[in-house]
């Protein structure tokens, strides 16, 4: 079964032959609503290690517990716990061989791409609550710059046919904006350009900072929501304090400007004015829905991607299509 989960610090976003998944990545030691209507929400992920509630139940009910937002959460219950959620997402089948895809952002990789490898490969074992146990045997596991994910989505077909040769000849940016981390990629012939890829850490967890920052001085009895739960608010533009709506777009526009123009001052450090040797300036990433109408006015050749925040676990899954058919 090939798989490609792109593990991201706001959201975990998982393609399979089932089609694509996305649950917040959160996850806390396992707790219980007294009734809950929305039972298909809550995912408990149980291991030898205890049991984990994950994804938009952990958001609603934990009474602890922070989101992560540093490159050893690799190495965390909480982002074990969220693999196995994501496996999960893929088959009810109690078992199954995998070939798996998965990123890092572009300032971990080199550090940390063999660590995550050593974790993820070999036989997971595990029980999502309401369903038999499973086994899962991941055969094969590549790591790859997240970034990369959203060029392969570009060239491969869901069987890992290439399907758009002309990438192998045109030079491409990708902006691949997450929560945390901002991934500049520059690829010239399927080739990365080392001295023309950068990673930052300044994404769309500032925005809701500044938020928390505002609302904790002006609207202290939202000081309980949690950081995934402002980040709703950010994107739909509605939030409410006892039932009065609250007009976040004040704090909200002026950071988003900031660091819109971040970005761009940055994409053109590493690249150039106007990025003009590229054919084409790719953007993807949740932060895109925030920051691509930035990026579609500093770079006209810029193209947000269908469903942006799928498009690196769209690509992981196609590129593991393309090993499978090589192996």
């Amino acid at each position: 079964m090939n798989t490609g989960i792109d593990l991201g610090f706001h959201s975990t976003k998982v393609v399979g032959p089932n089609g694509a998944h996305l649950f917040p990545s959160f996850a806390v030691g396992a707790v219980d609503s007294l009734l809950s209507l929305n039972g298909h929400d809550r995912i408990v992920i149980e291991t030898a290690r205890g049991k984990m509630l994950v994804g938009s139940e952990a958001v609603k009910l934990a009474k602890a517990g922070a989101r992560k937002e540093t490159a050893d959460w690799i190495m965390s219950d909480e982002y074990l716990a969220l693999f196995h959620a994501g496996l999960s997402e893929t088959t009810t089948a109690t078992g199954a061989a995998v070939t798996l895809v998965t990123g890092l952002p572009v300032a971990d990789y080199a550090r940390d791409r063999d660590t995550l490898r050593d974790r993820l490969q070999g036989t997971h074992t595990f029980t999502r609550q309401g369903r038999r146990g499973q086994t899962f045997r991941i055969e094969n596991v590549r790591v790859i710059p997240q970034a990369w994910g959203a060029v392969l989505d570009l060239l491969l077909n869901d069987s890992g046919k290439i399907v758009r040769p002309e990438l192998a000849k045109e030079k491409v940016a990708v902006i691949d904006i997450g929560g945390h981390t901002v991934n500049y990629l520059s690829v010239d012939g399927l080739s990365d350009i080392p001295n023309e890829t950068e990673g930052t850490e300044r994404g769309a967890w500032n925005v809701v900072r500044a938020v928390r920052d505002y609302l904790n001085t002006a609207h202290p009895g939202l000081a309980r929501l949690r950081d995934h739960q402002i980040m709703d608010a950010v994107i739909d533009g509605e939030l409410y304090d006892a039932g009065e709506p609250v007009d976040l777009g004040p704090v909200v526009q002026p950071i988003i400007n900031e660091i819109g123009q971040e970005i761009i001052d940055t994409a053109g450090q590493h690249w150039g004015p106007g990025a003009a040797t590229f054919r084409q300036v790719i953007v993807c990433g949740g932060g895109a829905n925030l920051w691509g109408g930035h990026i579609g006015q500093a770079f006209r050749h810029a193209v947000v991607l269908e469903d942006p925040v799928y498009a690196n676990a769209r690509g992981f899954y196609k590129f593991a299509g393309y090993l499978e058919d090589r192996s």
